[in-house]
């Protein structure tokens, strides 16, 4: 493989509001908004009708480019065995990247951006991380880190716990 991406696995859920709907829910427009609980961001979706889902998150959106530039291109990002789950790998599978995860039911449900786009075009984000920030060296393929010319890691997940870990063993085996 040419490239081997590992990053934030995150479905980016596109909706059309209206501007009513931001003021109500004490959104600012154009901005976006990490939730941090769960609850407030299923509230929030459940008065949605979802318009598309697409796979997303900085370095899988990168490595979709790569793979329709013609290059065998791979992602590893954490998802959940649950509907936006099963959307993410098929939107990668569709686009020609090589997803290497094994998704399984996790404790928090696949990262989700909410993409609220108003009648002026404008877009406001609302994200919930989910399961893809508690990407670990578990979940991290040897044999793809191995069989890949170029490593490309998400610059968000550079912190200290295990998603570092998780870089670690990507970077002490790619030497």
């Amino acid at each position: 493989m040419k490239i081997l991406g590992i990053g934030n696995a995150i479905v980016d859920v596109i909706c059309k509001v209206d501007d009513n709907f931001i003021k109500q829910n004490n959104l600012t427009k154009s901005t976006m908004k990490l939730f941090f609980h769960e609850n407030e961001f299923q509230n929030l979706l459940k008065n949605l009708k979802i318009e598309k889902t697409v796979s997303g998150g900085s370095v899988a959106n990168s490595i979709v480019g790569i793979s329709q530039l013609g290059n065998k291109a791979g992602f590893i990002g954490k998802i959940s065995d649950d509907e936006f789950g099963g959307n993410y790998e098929e939107g990668l599978k569709k686009e020609n990247v090589e997803y290497l995860y094994s998704k399984k039911k996790e404790e928090l449900p696949t990262g989700t951006c909410l993409i609220l786009v108003t009648p002026d075009s404008e877009r406001t984000m609302c994200t919930f991380l989910g399961t893809a920030g508690k990407i670990n060296e578990d979940d991290v393929s040897s044999d793809a880190i191995k069989n890949s010319e170029i490593i490309f890691l998400e610059g968000y997940l550079w912190d200290k716990g295990e998603p570092k870990k998780a870089f670690d063993k990507a970077i002490s085996i790619s030497k």
